[in-house]
Parts: C-alpha cells; structure tokens; sequence
C-alpha cells in the first residue's frame, strides 16, 4: 500500500486499481500497476545501495534512449513522473511496454530473427551523442577485452569450470584480430526479460539501464546462446544487411560472449551461496563442454581476411626494422591470386602483434 500511495504521489491524475509486487530483484522493490483504463504501469524504488545506482542507471537509460525514440522500430518504456518516500529514495513510474517475453526454442528464421536483427542494428547505428550526452558508460575495444579477461580469470579461480572450456575462451581471448572493430551503442541487457513480442515478432524493448557505448556483440549474445543455429544465422544475416559497415567478427563475439556468461553466472552464484543456482550452472557448463568435444560448438577464430590484415601489420613492422637489402632488377609482377586461392595466415602470426599495434 506504501508503493501504491508513492506510484498516485508519482503520478497525479492517474486512478491505479490493480497492483502486483515483482520480488525478483533484491536491489529494487518493483510493483506492476494499473489504472482503470487497463493502462499497465511500473514503480520502482531502490531497496539497497546498489538498487539507489541501479534506479539512477535505469532513470539515466530511459532519458537518453527517449531522445531518439523516433529512430527505432519498436516501443519503450516512458517516465510517467517520480516521487520520494521519508527516506529520500526516489520511486519513479514508467510505462509498461506491450507484448510477451520470446520463447527463442520455437523460433525458426523468419518474422522474430529479422525484425530482432532490425531492433539491434537500429540502436547500434544511433549517433554515440546519445550516450556520451548523458554521461554514461563508455568502452572502447581494448577495455572491452580487459573486461572479457578478468571474467575468464574470475571463472578460472573458481575450480569449477571445466578445463576444456577455459582454454577455448582463452584462445579467443588472446587472438588480438577477434576484437577489431567499432564500439557503438548499445543496448547492453539484451535477455528475455527485456524483449518483448507480438506473434513472432519483435515490438519492444525494456531495461536500459546498461545503454553504453561498447561492443555490439554483447547484444547478441542472447541469440548466439538460445536460439536456434539456423535462427542465429538468418538474424545476422538480416543484422548486416541493415548495418553494412558491421565487423566480420561480431558472431564469433557473441558466441563466446555467450559462452562465458555462463561462467560468470556461476561464479556470482558461488558467491551468494546459491546451492541450487550453482548446481544448475555447473550443469550448464558440462553441457556446454560435451558440445565442444561433439564438436557442435561455433568456431571462435577470427575470420581469415582479419587473419591476413594482422599478419601484414607484422610483417610491416619487421619490413622497417631489417637490414636493407641490395636492390634487385626488376621482374614481372605475378598475377594476383583471386580471393578463394588466397592462402590463410598461419594463426600464430597474430600472437606477434601487440594491442597498440592493431587498436
């Protein structure tokens, strides 16, 4: 009733009659309200310190993703208005979006796959001023990758995930031509709780508490780790379709962006002690593993053409440094090789170049 009283306080002129409390989140008390036209509405107000910075977060994505609503396909929530309780908490009430959470293990490719791949790449084409105006969060590629390493080391030092998997991610962790590419806006919490569908498509989105500027992989990790192969597939094919200049590399992020949410899924579930959760996670990991020797996993090596642009940094490099060689006559140029007999660069050459060379 405390809730109910803030939300009529947050919201002058509208009559709530129904209230539902959400108590899946420790850091927020959430209550779904509506009025008595049947117009569905959230309040949220911090239970913690970390839900004060996390209300602030949400508060801060909702602002700066209003500024260009007009720009995406599809719908978001709105601030109605806000309120405080006797502690200086501040409660605020937002809109509730229509729609109903996916279920990515009855989509095929088609309707869900391409209209996802359009709500992606319309929020990874947003102009950075978006981010940046309202001061959040901001990534460029090598912190992403930093990012990527500590929550391998963090998943290494618990004991629990399976050698197997360690190695692969940390393989892909250090083949430097994976993470070239353009940091963009994203959406950053990408998951079932934050689309929303109508029939098979996608019509809105939720949570933007993570908007930053980062990798544009992070949004589609969701896919990479649910959805069908095939469905996965015809999403980024649509996805590249309507982001042209998209690196060749953001599946095989995804993919392990993917991968390693499950680590770092049980390594916070050991850390609040979650025996249930740990267990489930632990399960999740060895199935993974048992994908990985079936050899049914995606590959995370770096597209070749990638491959060849690091190993000709490289061989630049040591171009410039050797000695001069006498000058030699001039012979006929041979013909180029056409692009499928263009031989790959041995992997190991990538080991070769540092971060400043290649960032």
């Amino acid at each position: 009733m405390i809730l109910a009283a803030l939300a009529a306080d947050a919201a002058p002129g509208k009559n709530f009659r129904n209230f539902r409390r959400i108590s899946d989140n420790p850091d927020l008390e959430i209550l779904e309200l509506w009025d008595d036209q049947d117009n569905p509405y959230t309040l949220t107000i911090p239970a913690s310190i970390a839900g004060v910075a996390e209300q602030a977060q949400l508060m801060q994505g909702l602002r700066a993703i209003a500024k260009v609503q007009d720009e995406l396909p599809f719908e978001i929530p709105s601030i109605v208005g806000s309120s405080s309780d006797g502690e200086g908490n501040t409660a605020a009430v937002m809109t509730m979006v229509a729609g109903q959470a996916p279920d990515l293990s009855r989509y095929a490719p088609g309707a869900f796959s391409q209209t996802f791949a359009s709500a992606m790449a319309a929020i990874h084409k947003l102009d950075p001023a978006v981010v940046r105006d309202f001061g959040l969060v901001e990534l460029d590629a090598t912190a992403v990758l930093q990012s990527k390493v500590q929550e391998l080391d963090k998943a290494a030092a618990t004991g629990k995930v399976p050698a197997k998997l360690l190695s692969r991610w940390e393989e892909a962790l250090e083949d430097v031509g994976l993470f070239r590419f353009h940091t963009t806006v994203i959406h950053g919490a990408i998951s079932q709780d934050s689309v929303y569908v109508e029939g098979q498509s996608v019509v809105a989105l939720s949570d933007f508490s993570h908007l930053s500027i980062s990798d544009p992989a992070e949004d589609l990790k969701y896919l990479a780790g649910g959805a069908l192969p095939s469905t996965f597939e015809d999403a980024l094919l649509h996805y590249k379709s309507n982001r042209e200049n998209a690196d060749e590399n953001i599946q095989q992020r995804a993919q392990l962006y993917s991968e390693l949410e499950l680590a770092t899924w049980l390594t916070h579930c050991l850390a609040v002690g979650e025996e249930k959760a740990i267990s489930d996670a632990e399960a999740m990991l060895a199935d993974l593993a048992e994908q990985l020797d079936a050899g049914s996993l995606r590959s995370l090596r770096a597209a070749s053409f990638i491959g060849l642009g690091a190993a000709a940094v490289t061989a630049t490099a040591v171009m410039n440094t050797s000695p001069a060689e006498p000058e030699l006559e001039a012979e006929e140029p041979e013909p180029e090789l056409e692009a499928e007999e263009m031989p790959e660069a041995p992997v190991q050459d990538l080991g070769e170049s540092s971060l400043d060379e290649l960032f």
